[in-house]
């Protein structure tokens, strides 16, 4: 165990997710952009269409075929993480990531929007073996007292690199040449990474465990057995939860921009950078805080309870919205934008802590296959949240009243939190505060 603060070696496995995330965004946020003008412009566009107009439903589509192989196959990654050393498969996975990012070039040359969704299907099952590794790693290389830093700093690092994905790919895609610009920044992006993944530390693992493909059957079993041991379930559950808000949030917003706002294709991705920066901000600031809050459920809950107050602003702010004579980024639509890093900001409070709490408690022999299955919830979770926008704004939804109903379900999490905590705290001991009932162990937070 390394303190984190003061080490450099293990940076390359930090680059080598950063650069991943970066290249994954560049491809779903040109895919996005891509599709969604390609369906505003009817039957003048040439490239990038979907059949039946799908492509206005390009944010919830884009989202679905990313997470739907997390939900898939991360079962089957979990035991591979623990049967195979972890910094080789981290090797390999990223090798693959570089070939799977030149067929995305070549979809991007020739115009096919199926093809691209393909791509980020493939990407979307890369990511879903290596996210279990790269969190499985964690505990490796870190002490239990670093590791809410070290998360904050990966997840501050990740989002820098979703802001400057999001941001390249979204403005090359609409220029002029910019099928080979965003080809080149995938390609170069990927490679880098590959590149780094080959100078992480080793983490070896003993190989005892035989890998069961039955994907119905072993989640079925990883789930029990999860649940079986202390203090995992419900974070679990919690880092699902976030992804599900933040994969509806990525889905809604290019329609939020679109519809309601009346942006074009530089407004959406200005706000999906902003969402990420604030994204990134709420995880720098719960490693920062995170070693001060005893009690996680505290930081998590004021997260949480952030993004109640955030819906409502957003829905208020749209009531009778006008864009600004100066532009979507000027002074005038300060509040609209810094709601929306308050939104996201927030939600990157709320997951940090959880995220430790899951890598810190999680058995070392066993620990990826319970990323595994983290990382199952988070794609099945995530998903759902995609999903039901599709059919929510087929019967007439606006965007603004999807985050008013976002609101609200943040706000049943918040009391669900609450009682949650109130629950443990009744079976602590008066005098030392310490829990003193198994069912409520610190391990059950």
């Amino acid at each position: 165990m390394t303190n984190f603060v003061i080490t450099r070696r293990f940076w390359p496995l930090f680059g080598a997710n950063t650069l991943g995330a970066f290249a994954d965004n560049a491809l779903r946020q040109s895919t996005i952009n891509a599709v969604y003008a390609a369906a505003l412009a009817g039957v003048a566009a040439k490239d990038f269409t979907l059949p039946l107009g799908a492509g206005i439903y390009a944010g919830s589509l884009v989202s679905m075929g990313f997470t739907i192989p997390i939900l898939i196959f991360s079962v089957i990654s979990g035991q591979l993480a623990d049967r195979v050393d972890r910094h080789i498969l981290v090797r390999y996975l990223k090798v693959t990531e570089l070939g799977l990012m030149a067929f995305a070039a070549l979809c991007f040359a020739l115009g096919n929007a199926l093809l691209l969704i393909l791509a980020l299907f493939l990407m979307g099952t890369q990511s879903a073996f290596f996210s279990p590794v790269r969190n499985a790693l964690m505990p490796d290389y870190y002490r239990t007292e670093d590791l809410p830093k070290a998360n904050g700093y990966f997840n501050a690092g990740l989002f820098v690199a979703v802001v400057l994905g999001l941001g390249m790919g979204g403005y090359f895609v609409a220029v002029e040449g910019g099928r080979i610009i965003v080809s080149t920044i995938l390609i170069a992006g990927a490679g880098a990474g590959a590149l780094l993944a080959f100078a992480t530390p080793k983490a070896p693992v003993s190989g005892e465990h035989k890998i069961n493909w039955n994907i119905p059957l072993v989640a079925v079993r990883l789930y029990q057995d999860t649940a079986r041991l202390p203090g995992l379930i419900y974070p679990m559950l919690g880092i699902g939860w976030y992804w599900m808000v933040g994969a509806t949030l990525l889905a809604l917003l290019p329609n939020f921009v679109g519809e309601t706002l009346g942006g074009g294709e530089i407004e959406i991705t200005i706000a999906l950078v902003v969402s990420a920066l604030g994204a990134g901000a709420g995880s720098i600031l719960a490693g920062l805080v995170s070693a001060r809050v005893k009690d996680s459920l505290v930081l998590s809950g004021i997260g949480v309870s952030g993004t109640v107050i955030a819906s409502l602003l957003i829905f208020l702010i749209a009531q009778g919205y006008e864009m600004p004579e100066a532009g979507f980024m000027s002074l005038a639509n300060a509040p609209l934008l810094l709601t929306i890093i308050f939104f996201a900001g927030a939600n990157g409070l709320y997951v940090v802590p959880l995220m430790a709490l899951l890598q810190d408690r999680a058995p070392n022999d066993r620990r990826a296959r319970i990323m595994g299955a983290s990382n199952m919830t988070n794609g099945g979770l995530a998903t759902i949240g995609a999903a039901l926008l599709i059919p929510l704004q087929a019967l007439g939804m606006t965007p603004d009243l999807i985050f008013l109903l976002i609101g609200g379900l943040q706000a049943n999490l918040v009391v669900f939190m609450w009682r949650r905590r109130r629950a443990i705290r009744a079976h602590a001991n008066p005098l030392t505060k310490e829990v003193i009932s198994p069912a409520f162990t610190k391990e059950n937070d």
